[in-house]
Protein backbone atom coordinates (compact mmCIF):
# COMPACT_ATOMS: atom_id res chain seq x y z
CA UNK A 1 0.00 0.00 0.00
CA UNK A 2 2.75 2.45 0.96
CA UNK A 3 4.82 1.48 -2.07
CA UNK A 4 1.87 2.18 -4.35
CA UNK A 5 0.78 5.44 -2.72
CA UNK A 6 4.31 6.78 -2.22
CA UNK A 7 6.22 5.49 -5.23
CA UNK A 8 3.56 4.04 -7.54
CA UNK A 9 5.42 0.75 -7.24
CA UNK A 10 4.48 -2.63 -5.80
CA UNK A 11 7.09 -4.12 -3.49
CA UNK A 12 4.96 -7.06 -2.34
CA UNK A 13 2.26 -8.78 -4.48
CA UNK A 14 0.70 -10.21 -1.27
CA UNK A 15 0.74 -13.68 -2.80
CA UNK A 16 1.57 -16.64 -0.59
CA UNK A 17 4.97 -18.08 -1.37
CA UNK A 18 6.10 -15.06 -3.39
CA UNK A 19 9.76 -14.07 -3.15
CA UNK A 20 10.16 -10.91 -1.02
CA UNK A 21 11.29 -7.84 -2.93
CA UNK A 22 14.95 -6.92 -2.20
CA UNK A 23 13.87 -3.38 -1.28
CA UNK A 24 11.49 -4.71 1.39
CA UNK A 25 14.16 -6.97 2.81
CA UNK A 26 16.69 -4.13 2.87
CA UNK A 27 14.23 -1.71 4.49
CA UNK A 28 13.44 -4.20 7.27
CA UNK A 29 17.14 -4.78 7.94
CA UNK A 30 18.10 -1.09 7.94
CA UNK A 31 17.17 -0.17 11.53
CA UNK A 32 18.59 -3.24 13.33
CA UNK A 33 21.79 -3.10 11.27
CA UNK A 34 22.17 0.64 11.82
CA UNK A 35 21.72 0.28 15.58
CA UNK A 36 24.69 -2.12 15.71
CA UNK A 37 26.87 0.56 14.15
CA UNK A 38 25.94 3.21 16.72
CA UNK A 39 29.48 3.87 17.95
CA UNK A 40 30.81 4.07 14.41
CA UNK A 41 28.05 6.44 13.33
CA UNK A 42 28.27 8.71 16.36
CA UNK A 43 32.02 9.01 16.86
CA UNK A 44 33.92 7.93 13.73
CA UNK A 45 31.65 8.62 10.76
CA UNK A 46 31.54 12.44 11.17
CA UNK A 47 35.32 12.47 10.71
CA UNK A 48 35.63 9.68 8.14
CA UNK A 49 33.22 11.32 5.66
CA UNK A 50 35.64 14.26 5.38
CA UNK A 51 38.58 12.08 4.32
CA UNK A 52 39.32 11.60 0.61
CA UNK A 53 36.85 11.20 -2.24
CA UNK A 54 33.62 9.14 -2.24
CA UNK A 55 35.38 6.52 -4.36
CA UNK A 56 38.19 6.23 -1.80
CA UNK A 57 35.76 5.94 1.09
CA UNK A 58 33.83 3.28 -0.80
CA UNK A 59 37.06 1.35 -1.34
CA UNK A 60 37.70 1.34 2.40
CA UNK A 61 34.15 0.14 3.10
CA UNK A 62 34.59 -2.69 0.60
CA UNK A 63 37.88 -3.85 2.12
CA UNK A 64 37.54 -3.23 5.86
CA UNK A 65 37.03 -6.55 7.71
CA UNK A 66 33.75 -5.44 9.30
CA UNK A 67 30.81 -7.71 8.57
CA UNK A 68 28.16 -5.31 9.87
CA UNK A 69 29.58 -2.40 7.87
CA UNK A 70 29.46 -4.46 4.67
CA UNK A 71 25.90 -5.49 5.52
CA UNK A 72 24.95 -1.82 5.79
CA UNK A 73 26.72 -1.16 2.48
CA UNK A 74 24.61 -3.83 0.77
CA UNK A 75 21.41 -2.44 2.30
CA UNK A 76 22.17 1.09 1.11
CA UNK A 77 23.12 -0.21 -2.36
CA UNK A 78 19.80 -2.04 -2.65
CA UNK A 79 17.77 0.99 -1.54
CA UNK A 80 19.77 3.26 -3.87
CA UNK A 81 19.47 0.92 -6.87
CA UNK A 82 15.72 0.41 -6.44
CA UNK A 83 15.08 4.12 -5.93
CA UNK A 84 16.99 4.94 -9.12
CA UNK A 85 15.08 2.32 -11.13
CA UNK A 86 11.72 3.67 -9.93
CA UNK A 87 12.73 7.26 -10.70
CA UNK A 88 13.95 6.43 -14.21
CA UNK A 89 10.76 4.46 -14.91
CA UNK A 90 8.62 7.39 -13.80
CA UNK A 91 10.68 9.75 -15.88
CA UNK A 92 10.17 7.67 -19.04
CA UNK A 93 6.43 7.38 -18.40
CA UNK A 94 6.07 11.13 -17.90
CA UNK A 95 7.82 11.78 -21.23
CA UNK A 96 5.64 9.26 -23.07
CA UNK A 97 2.42 10.97 -21.94
CA UNK A 98 -0.96 10.07 -20.46
CA UNK A 99 -1.23 6.64 -22.07
CA UNK A 100 1.99 5.46 -20.44
CA UNK A 101 1.00 7.03 -17.11
CA UNK A 102 -2.33 5.16 -17.19
CA UNK A 103 -0.40 1.87 -17.20
CA UNK A 104 1.54 2.82 -14.10
CA UNK A 105 0.60 1.36 -10.71
CA UNK A 106 -2.09 3.66 -9.31
CA UNK A 107 -2.27 5.58 -12.62
CA UNK A 108 0.58 7.87 -11.56
CA UNK A 109 -1.37 9.37 -8.65
CA UNK A 110 1.37 8.50 -6.18
CA UNK A 111 3.41 11.12 -4.32
CA UNK A 112 6.53 10.63 -6.42
CA UNK A 113 4.69 11.08 -9.74
CA UNK A 114 2.95 14.20 -8.43
CA UNK A 115 6.26 15.68 -7.29
CA UNK A 116 7.96 14.91 -10.60
CA UNK A 117 5.09 16.36 -12.64
CA UNK A 118 5.10 19.50 -10.49
CA UNK A 119 8.82 19.89 -11.13
CA UNK A 120 8.30 19.46 -14.89
CA UNK A 121 5.63 22.17 -14.89
CA UNK A 122 7.71 24.59 -12.80
CA UNK A 123 9.36 27.62 -14.33
CA UNK A 124 12.96 27.31 -15.45
CA UNK A 125 14.24 29.30 -12.50
CA UNK A 126 12.38 27.07 -10.01
CA UNK A 127 12.86 23.73 -11.75
CA UNK A 128 15.30 21.28 -10.20
CA UNK A 129 17.61 19.23 -12.43
CA UNK A 130 17.04 15.48 -12.43
CA UNK A 131 20.12 14.75 -10.35
CA UNK A 132 18.85 17.04 -7.58
CA UNK A 133 15.35 15.53 -7.65
CA UNK A 134 16.86 12.06 -7.46
CA UNK A 135 19.23 13.25 -4.76
CA UNK A 136 16.28 14.44 -2.66
CA UNK A 137 14.56 11.11 -3.12
CA UNK A 138 17.71 9.26 -2.07
CA UNK A 139 18.22 11.37 1.04
CA UNK A 140 17.94 9.06 4.07
CA UNK A 141 15.32 11.19 5.86
CA UNK A 142 13.07 11.36 2.78
CA UNK A 143 13.48 7.67 2.06
CA UNK A 144 12.80 6.73 5.68
CA UNK A 145 9.69 8.93 5.73
CA UNK A 146 8.30 7.35 2.56
CA UNK A 147 9.04 3.76 3.51
CA UNK A 148 8.70 3.68 7.29
CA UNK A 149 6.14 6.35 8.23
CA UNK A 150 3.14 4.09 7.67
CA UNK A 151 4.70 0.63 7.44
CA UNK A 152 6.99 -0.22 10.34
CA UNK A 153 5.29 2.12 12.79
CA UNK A 154 1.79 0.81 11.97
CA UNK A 155 2.73 -2.86 11.77
CA UNK A 156 4.74 -2.69 14.98
CA UNK A 157 1.91 -0.97 16.84
CA UNK A 158 -0.45 -3.69 15.58
CA UNK A 159 2.07 -6.36 16.61
CA UNK A 160 2.29 -4.86 20.08
CA UNK A 161 -1.53 -4.87 20.35
CA UNK A 162 -1.84 -8.50 19.23
CA UNK A 163 0.91 -9.51 21.65
CA UNK A 164 -0.86 -7.85 24.58
CA UNK A 165 -4.22 -9.35 23.57
CA UNK A 166 -2.62 -12.79 23.38
CA UNK A 167 -1.30 -12.33 26.92
CA UNK A 168 -4.70 -11.10 28.22
CA UNK A 169 -7.37 -13.55 27.08
CA UNK A 170 -10.26 -11.97 29.04
CA UNK A 171 -9.64 -8.60 27.43
CA UNK A 172 -9.32 -10.24 24.02
CA UNK A 173 -12.69 -11.98 24.52
CA UNK A 174 -14.34 -8.71 25.57
CA UNK A 175 -13.00 -6.96 22.48
CA UNK A 176 -14.18 -9.79 20.23
CA UNK A 177 -17.67 -9.58 21.72
CA UNK A 178 -17.80 -5.84 21.05
CA UNK A 179 -16.74 -6.33 17.42
CA UNK A 180 -19.15 -9.24 16.84
CA UNK A 181 -22.10 -7.28 18.23
CA UNK A 182 -21.27 -4.29 16.04
CA UNK A 183 -20.83 -6.56 13.03
CA UNK A 184 -24.31 -8.02 13.53
CA UNK A 185 -25.83 -4.53 13.64
CA UNK A 186 -24.25 -3.70 10.26
CA UNK A 187 -24.83 -7.07 8.56
CA UNK A 188 -21.17 -8.06 8.76
CA UNK A 189 -19.68 -4.90 7.23
CA UNK A 190 -18.84 -2.32 9.92
CA UNK A 191 -18.45 1.22 8.49
CA UNK A 192 -15.11 2.81 9.28
CA UNK A 193 -16.60 5.60 11.41
CA UNK A 194 -18.46 3.07 13.54
CA UNK A 195 -15.43 0.79 13.81
CA UNK A 196 -13.13 3.50 15.18
CA UNK A 197 -15.90 4.60 17.58
CA UNK A 198 -16.11 1.25 19.36
CA UNK A 199 -15.34 2.28 22.97
CA UNK A 200 -13.37 -0.76 24.13
CA UNK A 201 -11.37 -0.99 20.91
CA UNK A 202 -10.54 2.69 21.27
CA UNK A 203 -9.48 2.10 24.88
CA UNK A 204 -7.19 -0.76 23.83
CA UNK A 205 -5.57 1.36 21.11
CA UNK A 206 -5.04 4.26 23.50
CA UNK A 207 -3.65 2.04 26.26
CA UNK A 208 -1.28 0.20 23.92
CA UNK A 209 0.03 3.45 22.43
CA UNK A 210 0.34 4.95 25.91
CA UNK A 211 2.85 2.29 26.93
CA UNK A 212 4.49 1.72 23.56
CA UNK A 213 4.65 5.08 21.83
CA UNK A 214 7.95 6.92 21.61
CA UNK A 215 6.98 10.58 21.64
CA UNK A 216 7.83 13.51 23.89
CA UNK A 217 5.49 16.33 24.83
CA UNK A 218 6.74 19.91 25.28
CA UNK A 219 6.74 22.26 27.16
CA UNK A 220 7.47 20.76 30.58
CA UNK A 221 4.29 19.66 32.31
CA UNK A 222 5.74 20.45 35.76
CA UNK A 223 8.67 22.68 36.77
CA UNK A 224 12.02 21.09 37.56
CA UNK A 225 14.86 22.27 39.77
CA UNK A 226 18.18 23.22 38.22
CA UNK A 227 21.60 22.67 39.72
CA UNK A 228 21.38 26.10 41.35
CA UNK A 229 18.14 25.17 43.08
CA UNK A 230 15.93 27.41 40.99
CA UNK A 231 12.72 26.04 39.47
CA UNK A 232 12.48 25.99 35.67
CA UNK A 233 9.43 25.47 33.48
CA UNK A 234 11.47 25.54 30.24
CA UNK A 235 14.98 24.59 29.16
CA UNK A 236 17.26 26.53 26.85
CA UNK A 237 18.93 24.09 24.42
CA UNK A 238 21.87 25.52 22.43
CA UNK A 239 22.01 24.88 18.71
CA UNK A 240 23.47 21.50 17.62
CA UNK A 241 23.07 20.02 21.11
CA UNK A 242 22.66 16.25 21.12
CA UNK A 243 19.83 15.19 23.41
CA UNK A 244 19.10 11.74 24.81
CA UNK A 245 15.67 11.59 26.44
CA UNK A 246 13.89 8.78 28.28
CA UNK A 247 10.83 9.24 26.11
CA UNK A 248 9.09 6.15 27.48
CA UNK A 249 8.55 7.86 30.86
CA UNK A 250 6.04 10.35 29.46
CA UNK A 251 3.33 7.67 29.43
CA UNK A 252 4.46 5.95 32.63
CA UNK A 253 4.51 8.89 35.05
CA UNK A 254 2.61 7.90 38.24
CA UNK A 255 1.76 11.58 38.81
CA UNK A 256 -0.33 11.45 35.65
CA UNK A 257 -1.48 7.85 35.48
CA UNK A 258 -1.55 6.82 39.13
CA UNK A 259 0.24 4.03 41.01
CA UNK A 260 -0.73 1.45 38.35
CA UNK A 261 0.94 3.41 35.54
CA UNK A 262 3.15 0.44 34.56
CA UNK A 263 0.20 -1.94 34.19
CA UNK A 264 -1.70 -2.53 30.94
CA UNK A 265 -5.30 -1.75 31.89
CA UNK A 266 -7.64 -0.68 29.05
CA UNK A 267 -10.33 -0.01 31.67
CA UNK A 268 -8.48 3.15 32.74
CA UNK A 269 -9.87 4.90 29.65
CA UNK A 270 -13.41 4.59 31.02
CA UNK A 271 -12.47 6.52 34.18
CA UNK A 272 -11.93 10.28 34.42
CA UNK A 273 -8.43 11.10 33.21
CA UNK A 274 -6.26 14.10 34.13
CA UNK A 275 -7.04 17.16 32.04
CA UNK A 276 -3.63 17.11 30.33
CA UNK A 277 -4.32 13.56 29.12
CA UNK A 278 -7.98 14.16 28.38
CA UNK A 279 -7.08 16.92 25.93
CA UNK A 280 -4.60 14.71 24.02
CA UNK A 281 -6.93 12.95 21.55
CA UNK A 282 -5.72 10.14 19.31
CA UNK A 283 -7.01 10.38 15.98
CA UNK A 284 -13.67 -13.06 10.21
CA UNK A 285 -12.54 -13.38 14.01
CA UNK A 286 -9.45 -14.96 15.53
CA UNK A 287 -8.21 -15.77 19.01
CA UNK A 288 -4.55 -15.07 19.74
CA UNK A 289 -2.30 -16.97 22.15
CA UNK A 290 1.18 -16.11 23.45
CA UNK A 291 4.12 -17.59 21.52
CA UNK A 292 6.14 -20.46 22.97
CA UNK A 293 9.33 -18.39 22.88
CA UNK A 294 9.90 -15.18 24.83
CA UNK A 295 9.33 -11.93 22.92
CA UNK A 296 11.87 -9.13 23.37
CA UNK A 297 10.98 -5.64 22.12
CA UNK A 298 14.04 -3.94 20.63
CA UNK A 299 14.01 -0.23 21.51
CA UNK A 300 15.80 1.00 18.38
CA UNK A 301 14.77 3.91 16.14
CA UNK A 302 11.57 1.97 15.43
CA UNK A 303 10.44 -0.41 18.19
CA UNK A 304 10.35 -3.96 16.81
CA UNK A 305 9.42 -7.37 18.28
CA UNK A 306 12.04 -10.14 18.21
CA UNK A 307 12.46 -13.64 19.63
CA UNK A 308 14.87 -13.90 22.54
CA UNK A 309 18.24 -14.97 21.16
CA UNK A 310 17.50 -13.65 17.63
CA UNK A 311 17.63 -9.84 17.95
CA UNK A 312 18.43 -9.24 14.27
CA UNK A 313 15.14 -10.50 12.81
CA UNK A 314 11.88 -8.63 13.60
CA UNK A 315 9.13 -11.21 14.18
CA UNK A 316 6.13 -11.94 16.39
CA UNK A 317 5.06 -15.62 15.99
CA UNK A 318 1.73 -15.53 17.84
CA UNK A 319 -0.51 -18.60 17.83
CA UNK A 320 -3.91 -18.07 16.22
CA UNK A 321 -7.12 -20.04 15.97
CA UNK A 322 -10.39 -19.37 14.18
CA UNK A 323 -13.21 -18.51 16.59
Amino acid sequence: MIGQSGFGYTFDPLVEGATPHPFSEAAKALSPTSSKLLLLREYLLPTLVKIGSPRLRRWFVDHLPMRRLRAMRDIVDTLDRTTTEIFEGKKRALKEGDEALAKQVGRAKDLLSILMKANMDASEEDKLPDNEVLGQLKHPLVRRTFTFAATDTTSNALSRTLHLLAMNQEIQERLRTEIVESSKKHNGDIPYDDLVSLPFMDAICRETLRLARQEILLPLSTPIKGLDGREMDSILVPKNTKIFISILNANRDPLLWGPDSLEWKPERWFSPLPEAIHEAHLPAHFRFYPPEKEIVWQMTTITTPTIKGSPELPQLPLKMELV
